[in-house]
């Protein structure tokens, strides 16, 4: 059998390690990762290989030449234009015939049964077949599920925490046929997970999962090139660590002195030097020809060749590249980078994941908080639930983080700024601002005063980027809008977040900087055009009295919108007149009827819904886990009722052209036009709905939430981007992960409190059982 080795990547994520090195290139044991691949296959009986290249490919043949040092026989192909995994093995069809073949990206650190996953394959006579492995961390991966047969269910590219039903997830390596590779065009740009094995599941085809044993990982990032190095010395991924084992768990090139503590494991390479009173490990690597000084500290660290700590030195969790330097009485925390050739100066301090860009000096004393980048300096955030990125000004949501942020979006051209009325808010705003005029970006900072308003602003002008920073007391959310006034997708918020961590803030020519324009009149243009597009149908509009006294930005905004549209505004409440409250920054309506019955915003979209089937253009989009009376309203239509989840960008298109599904202004209108045309009361529309109750509640986890979501979705079921929906005589619950901590939300809709606190219950305690199983 052939295989090729995908070996083209950069390595963004994992810079500064692989900063001028092709990620396949970087040293794990003295060793290139994709040597390792290579010595893998080659045990395994494959010694044809073709090594698929872009980034530096000279770098990758000048090492491996014709690969015959290594007992194979290698055979290059160089993409001029990034063709997408598909496409890139699309280029070799030539050589690679007609027989079956092997693919595997050359970044992965493993020790599967490659031989057993070949067998797998051959009986099951599949079009293709995934490796797939059980994963603590499924978003960044492919999810995949399977049924009993081994054929796939479904593929999840790099999903949400609140899409993830399993821990399983695609190992990138894949047994192909040729008729499989028939379905991918040439010169294309074209994806295995995104492109080629969707089609081949809609298409009929055979498609395949090989859940293997063994331990499996790409070195993604600093934190699991780190993981890897220990999962290696740790004996779980069977790499040949090509040293002698001279005292258990200890392999060396020579015999270590004995004035230094060594804990295993350790592996230390040719021409290391220790001084004496040093304390090694456990799971130290010392590459060729680096040194570790006098009573200094090494632990859960690399040091890369000719790497060099002094004396009195501690490193916990850090990675020297080569060449790199911490001078005397360094300390470098967990997750800490020193880029090739780069310096720690004496009594420094590098805090957690912090990075030096190659060739930068961290001055003597100084304590980094930030990464020191070529250019700037940047990060690492994550987003939570909901798209947002949380933190208060102590608590990492500093200026340099902003004005790295708007150094990021402002890459594509226009980007959309606003802030709600705090201090703070505002002075966040203009720092990313700034980042963004640096990057060359148009700037537009608008006078909104809260999130609805920014996505509003971001849909109005049609802005690639728009960022809304709000801020409650202490606490600061960051928003984030594409052009359609929708949050981020996924795969976006996942490339700001790799952008932020590696540094890549977009900076342009002084004569290129970007101009800014302020859009003013926000919070007059968007009731307005609240009011005209919550209107359907011909004829007057008849008054309807409505109450809207909160006194927020937003219930600002959903009065002047209820104004525009001639309704008779009561800024208090008043009995026997319906109300409406704007959440959430405006991003959920609040209601409560003639007889003073509060209506909460899952029952307010059931009823905004129910107007755009029966007055709007009879279909709606709704996020995942949005009450299941919805679908009743749709009365069993096909394809009246789309997911977010589920159902593509069909449902993206529809979700963002009907605003009155997510904006408290939009929606309280869309109501009011409805009353105003009927004459119904609102206790009377929303009498229409079915009765039911939604309770939440947050179960925290001992296990990793992929793995628990795994177990229970094959016991209950569950959809793809749907999370594990569970169905009984009470109502229907939704079981999902959270992002933000290792705990499952469970959503019990049921017709009554009574009942939906016993589905939830019942469902907490499958949780619990199943989070408690060995």
């Amino acid at each position: 059998m052939k295989a090729v080795i995908l070996a083209g990547g950069e390595g963004r994520r994992l810079r500064p390690i692989s900063a001028g090195l092709p990620k396949s290139m970087v040293p794990l044991l003295d060793r290139p990762v994709l040597e390792h691949i290579i010595a893998l296959l080659q045990r395994h009986g494959i010694t044809d290989l073709a090594l698929a290249l872009r980034a530096m490919p000279r770098t990758v043949e000048s090492w491996f030449g014709d690969g015959s040092g290594l007992g194979v026989k290698l055979t290059y192909f160089v993409e001029r234009e990034p063709l997408g995994t598909a496409g890139s093995v699309k280029g070799c069809m030539s050589w690679l015939g007609e027989e079956d073949f092997l693919v595997l990206h050359g970044d992965i650190v493993t020790g599967i049964d490659l031989t057993e996953a070949a067998g797998f394959h051959r009986a099951s006579r599949g079009d293709a077949t995934l490796v797939l492995s059980r994963c603590g961390a499924p978003p960044a991966y492919s999810q995949v599920l399977t049924g009993d047969d081994g054929r796939v269910q479904s593929i999840v590219d790099q999903p949400a925490w609140s899409q993830v039903l399993t821990d399983t997830v695609s190992t990138g390596i894949c047994f192909l046929t040729a008729k499989a590779m028939a379905e991918v065009p040439e010169g294309t740009p074209y994806d295995f997970d995104r492109d080629l094995f969707p089609k081949l599941l809609e298409g009929g085809g055979t498609l395949c999962g090989y859940t293997a044993p063994g331990f499996w990982r790409d070195i993604g990032d600093c934190g699991a090139y780190l993981d890897c190095a220990a999962q290696v010395l740790s004996g779980r991924t069977g790499l040949d660590l090509g040293l002698p084992l001279r005292a258990p768990g200890i392999w060396a090139a020579e015999e270590p002195p004995a004035d230094v503590t060594l804990v295993p494991p350790c592996w230390i390479g040719p021409g290391v030097t220790l001084g004496a009173g040093s304390l090694l490990g456990p799971h130290a690597v010392l590459g060729r020809g680096s040194s570790v000084g006098r009573r200094s500290l090494v632990q859960r660290s690399v040091l890369m060749e000719e790497a060099r700590v002094g004396d009195g030195c501690t490193l916990y969790g850090a990675v020297l590249c080569r060449g790199a330097s911490a001078g005397r009485g360094a300390v470098l925390n967990e997750g800490a980078v020193l880029g090739s050739g780069s310096s720690a100066g004496a009594e420094s301090i590098l805090m957690e994941r912090v990075k030096v860009w190659p060739g930068l000096r961290v001055r003597d004393e100084a304590r980094l908080t930030a990464s020191l980048v070529a250019g700037g300096a940047s990060e690492g955030v994550s987003f939570g639930d909901g798209g947002v990125i949380r933190g208060t000004l102590e608590g990492g949501i500093s200026p340099a983080l902003l004005l790295a942020i708007g150094g990021s979006l402002g890459g594509g051209g226009r980007v959309g700024l606003g802030a709600s009325g705090e201090s703070c808010a505002r002075m966040l705003a203009r720092c990313a601002a700034s980042g963004a005029a640096a990057a060359g970006a148009e700037v537009f900072l608008h006078d909104g005063t809260c999130p609805a308003a920014g996505a509003w602003a971001a849909e109005r002008y049609a802005l690639p980027a728009s960022l809304f920073v709000e801020q409650v007391g202490e606490r600061l959310f960051l928003h984030f809008f594409d052009r359609r006034g929708l949050p981020f997708s996924r795969s976006r918020q996942r490339r700001l977040e790799g952008a932020l961590l590696r540094g890549e803030v977009h900076r342009a020519a002084a004569e290129r900087v970007g101009a800014g324009e302020h859009l003013s009149a926000i919070p007059a243009a968007m009731p307005a055009d609240a009011a005209r597009r919550a209107r359907y149908g011909r004829g007057p509009l008849t008054p309807v009295a409505v109450s809207a006294p909160g006194t927020t930005a937003a219930d600002r905004i959903l009065a002047a919108a209820l104004e525009e549209l001639g309704c008779v505004v009561l800024r208090k409440r008043t009995t026997g007149v319906p109300g409406f409250a704007a959440g959430y920054g405006g991003l959920r309506l609040w209601a409560w009827d003639e007889e003073g019955r509060t209506l909460p915003p899952e029952r307010l979209l059931a009823l905004v819904s129910l107007i755009e089937l029966e007055n709007g253009g009879g279909r709606v989009a709704l996020p995942a886990g949005s009450p299941a009376a919805i679908e009743a309203l749709a009365g069993g239509r096909e394809g009246a009722v789309l997911s977010l989840g589920r159902d593509g960008p069909e449902a993206q298109e529809l979700y963002a052209a009907l605003p009155s599904l997510r904006d408290a202004a939009f929606a309280a209108a869309r109501i009011c036009v409805r009353l105003g045309r009927t004459g119904e009361r609102l206790a009377t529309l929303a009498a229409r709905v079915p009765p039911f109750v939604v309770l939440r509640r947050e179960v925290p986890l001992r296990r990793g939430r992929g793995e628990v979501m795994h177990d229970l979705a094959q016991r209950l079921g569950g959809e793809a981007g749907q999370g594990v929906r569970v169905s009984g005589r009470e109502g229907v619950a939704w079981l999902s992960p959270l992002s933000r901590r290792s705990a499952l939300l469970v959503s019990a809709e049921a017709a009554s409190m009574e009942a939906a606190e016993e589905l939830c219950t019942r469902c907490v305690q499958e949780v619990l059982r199943t989070d408690r199983r060995p």
